[in-house]
């Protein structure tokens, strides 16, 4: 029995150990390849050591978990989120979320089937091993961004700012600014200026740099709140090393003169060439990223009033952006899926319970950092508070005071990071890691002893653990085949579907692989098939002015037409499901069936000025000019600073017969009625108003030489009969390209010939 528990136990430890360096895996052969490959290997990992954890405990009841208070409200946690995806908007999309955030229930409950397994496994040995590890990793991570700064290697955003192996530069932000806090807490328990003391410096130093080279404006703010909290907590509690209480004040100074200079010349040449100082002394009020985040926040505050208690459920903050839509977003993404503030988002998510249980873990966290040492279990959670209190400030447990300060200003540091982007993988981990850590610190007094010492109870009337491993592995079998291989090979089959394939003249393009490819994944019936129905929908959009073979292309519109109507039917709420529709059936004019999903999706999201301009187009294609005018109208007025919106206006004015009208609308805009655009040159060209077409396509001409363009206007200048002057400029274009000489003889003559070429 014990070589079976510690088999289990060893296994299960290099599991943990083995999940820091998740944070490298990049899957490209995978849908959303920085977040899949990271997202099925921790869940493929934690259920393989939960299932070895449930066969440990029941070989040895020590390793049950213990109850703490951050433990209770865990549970608590991840049960009212629990309700309130079930009860929310998109329950499938809730407990299952999509490929491009992997989140939902499904990973919430394997992150706290993670925080149960260490909190019960790791005791104080392994827990700074296992700190000792993520740091490691961190610094690796570092290291490759050093490597990208230094053009050893790619950004995957593209530009300047770092992302390490994660994709996005606020991951690798909060990444960094999480371990640079573990690492300086390490560093507390080492002793003064011995080589692991000097190593963990240097790292700190490494991690910073990085971080703040990702720009990530949330990660430096809540670096310099961190830091400040920790230093007032030394300063005021610490009686006894006046010189760490002086550098601490010289921290707190340092940090005030820095931000105040950068601030105060952010307009220097010294500033403006750093981009990170010039990304942190651009945070204003009125910066349109920071202007955007108030917007969205006002539409978070919008839908949690419309649900307060249990949200919306999770990842369905795209119901609500839609349906609070702020007009002024209009030059902002149009599809936003998160408020980029963790606190709204689980409001969002889970209602005033949900936030109230996850600010609690927090309030829970820093309690438990200033826990005694006095088993809290023997005391009671508000008994022990007034203890520790006592003994604190009594000056006792000095040596503790500056590790205790670090961990506090982590989770200051973490809060105010969380304030300005949503939480990830990653960030999930390391933030249950510390609070499972802290669960230790607390069940049995300090840290729990070596488990792994204490005898098995007699379990004499007991099966063997062999016997019970078998449902177990089954059970294991049956979760791992849904949760993960499943949705992989959907994923796959995903990627076989979205990339060309050779056809019979060998050009690559859509073919009768990438129909079946698509079929096999909504065969697969997983999670996958939100974002495969958008693709597909894509691909027959792309389909209609693509050279295949009408049959394939007719079976790939079907398909499309089946599974976006499924997928409507599963999230009817979804505006942006609707207008997927309406764009598949426009592109196939079948207009009254666009118009039909264009009326839903407005009626879902009416201020949102880009699906009121699909709807426009629909009534202007039936040929409900009225209709189109009245609401192109409704949408100016929503924002008249955005130009798309005048422009629309424009269009539907000139479809109406109000030329100056649509005149006025353009100069106010534009600053003139001449502007390029292609909906205004076919509206134009629509009414007979060729007179404006001409000039159009001539001030275009003047900006640079385009055959197309002189084409066009050859094509025009036939409209009003000037034949002298189509053929002219056909002439200009065989002129400056002779490998059109052919073609353009051939329209030359058929012109001649009195024939429209």
């Amino acid at each position: 029995m014990k070589t079976i528990e510690n088999l289990l136990r060893g296994t299960v430890i290099a599991g943990i150990f083995a999940i820091p360096f998740l944070a490298f895996i990049v899957s490209s052969s995978m849908f959303f390849p920085y977040i899949t490959g990271k997202n099925f290997g921790f869940r493929i990992i934690v259920e393989v050591i939960f299932a070895l954890w449930v066969l440990l405990v029941y070989a040895n009841a020590a390793y049950r978990p213990k109850f703490s208070w951050i433990m209770a409200t865990a549970t608590f946690f991840v049960a009212v989120v629990f309700l309130a995806d079930i009860f929310g908007a998109n329950p499938a999309r809730s407990l299952w979320s999509n490929y491009e955030r992997m989140e939902g229930f499904v990973a919430l409950i394997h992150i706290f089937a993670y925080f149960v397994v260490v909190g019960s496994v790791l005791t104080k040995d392994l827990w700074i091993n296992f700190l000792q590890t993520s740091v490691f990793a961190s610094v690796l991570m570092s290291l490759y961004g050093w490597l990208q700064y230094s053009g050893g290697a790619e950004i995957s955003q593209g530009g300047v700012r770092l992302d390490g192996r994660f994709g996005n530069a606020a991951y690798l932000g909060g990444y960094l600014l999480f371990n640079a806090f573990l690492t300086a807490f390490l560093m507390t328990r080492t002793k003064k200026y011995d080589f692991l003391w000097w190593t963990y410096a240097a790292a700190i130093v490494l991690q910073v740099t990085m971080m703040f080279l990702t720009e990530t404006r949330g990660s430096m703010l809540g670096l310099f709140v961190g830091i400040v909290v920790s230093a007032l907590l030394f300063i005021f509690l610490n009686k006894k090393r006046p010189m760490l209480k002086w550098i601490a004040v010289g921290t707190i100074a340092f940090i005030a003169i820095f931000i105040t200079l950068v601030f105060q010349y952010k307009d220097s040449n010294f500033v403006k060439s750093s981009a990170p100082l010039s990304r942190l002394a651009s945070i204003s009020l009125t910066e349109s990223t920071v202007a955007s985040r108030f917007m969205v926040w006002g539409m978070a505050i919008d839908g949690f009033k419309e649900r307060p208690l249990l949200g919306w459920g999770q990842d369905n903050f795209n119901v609500v952006f839609n349906k609070y839509y702020n007009p002024g977003m209009y030059n902002q993404e149009q599809w936003f899926d998160r408020a980029h503030d963790i606190f709204l988002d689980w409001l969002i998510a889970a209602g005033f319970f949900g936030l109230f249980s996850y600010l609690l873990l927090f309030v829970l966290g820093i309690f438990f950092i200033w826990e005694t040492e006095t088993k809290s279990a023997e005391k009671g959670l508000f008994k022990n508070l007034k203890y520790a209190w006592k003994r604190y400030f009594s000056g006792d447990e000095e040596n503790k005071i500056l590790e205790k300060s670090v961990l506090t200003g982590l989770f200051a540091a973490y809060f105010v990071h969380n304030i300005f982007v949503f939480d990830n993988l990653f960030s999930y981990i390391l933030f249950f890691s510390v609070l499972a850590f802290l669960h230790s610190n607390n069940v049995l007094g300090h840290f729990p002893s070596d488990i792994s010492t204490k005898k098995a109870s007699a379990k004499t009337d007991e099966l063997p653990v062999s016997y019970v491993a078998i449902p177990v592995f089954a059970v294991l079998a049956i979760v791992m085949y849904i949760v993960n291989i499943k949705p992989i090979l959907t994923n796959q089959a995903l990627i076989d579907g979205i990339q060309p394939h050779p056809n019979a003249a060998g050009q690559m393009t859509f073919t009768k692989t990438n129909l079946d490819s698509f079929k096999t994944v909504i065969a697969y019936d997983t999670f996958g098939n939100s974002e495969a129905r958008e693709q597909i929908v894509q691909s027959a959009m792309k389909a209609k002015s693509a050279s295949i073979d009408q049959d394939l292309q007719q079976q790939l519109f079907d398909f499309a037409k089946e599974q976006t109507l499924l997928q409507i039917k599963e999230a009817p709420e979804d505006a942006r499901n609707e207008t997927f529709a309406g764009m598949l059936f426009l592109r196939y004019s079948m207009n009254a069936e666009a118009l039909a999903h264009f009326e839903k999706a407005h009626e879902l999201s009416p201020k949102k000025q880009t699906i009121g301009f699909n709807l426009i187009l629909a009534y202007m294609n039936e040929g409900r000019v009225d209709e189109a005018l009245a609401l192109a109208k409704e949408m100016y007025d929503l924002a008249p600073e955005f130009n798309e919106a005048a422009k629309m206006y424009a269009v539907a004015a000139l479809y109406k017969g109000d030329s100056r009208l649509a005149d006025n609308l353009l100069i106010k805009a534009f600053g003139t009625t001449l502007v390029y655009d292609e909906d205004l040159i076919s509206t134009y060209a629509y009414i007979k108003r060729f007179d404006r077409v001409i000039p159009i396509l001539e001030q275009k001409l003047s900006e640079g030489d385009d055959p197309q363009i002189r084409l066009r206007l050859a094509a025009t200048y036939l409209e009003i009969k000037d034949s002298t002057r189509a053929i002219a400029e056909i002439q200009k274009i065989i002129d400056v390209n002779p490998g059109f000489k052919q073609q353009g003889d051939y329209y030359i003559s058929e012109i001649r010939a009195g024939r429209k070429p």
